[in-house]
């Protein structure tokens, strides 16, 4: 067991993503073999671009706020303690639906292990 003290964790703002900041609670550097897990805090105008993982499912489950999570089937407004699961390849975005802090976990299962770096797959708008 390995206990977490997540407000003492570096943040960082992906690539492709925009007004906010993550947190990653848990990925390969502390042991994990194929899941990742992040706390994300997104300002009013937080997005993400269109994008797929090949070798990868999430799990957004928001926590605070509201969120939009769009794929080819459509779009969907998450509220909070509400959450929706992405499959792999399956090409996502997402934005703050709220004009306040949106907050929201996810966690990434690899189909992978973490030795294979990730194959993001980036989609024009």
């Amino acid at each position: 067991m390995r206990l977490i003290k997540i407000e003492g964790l570096p943040g960082s703002l992906p690539e492709k993503h925009y007004d906010l900041i993550g947190w990653r609670i848990v990925d390969a550097s502390m042991g994990a073999k194929a899941m990742q897990a992040s706390l994300v805090r997104m300002g009013p105008t937080g997005r993400a671009d269109p994008h797929a993982h090949e070798d990868a499912e999430h799990l957004f489950i928001v926590l605070k706020g509201e969120m939009v999570l769009k794929t080819a089937q459509g779009e969907a407004r998450l509220k909070e303690g509400e959450a929706a699961f992405i499959y792999p390849g399956e090409v996502h975005e997402n934005y703050n639906a709220v004009e306040s802090e949106t907050e929201y976990i996810v966690i990434t299962s690899r189909l992978t292990p973490f030795c294979n770096k990730s194959r993001n797959t980036e989609v024009e708008k």
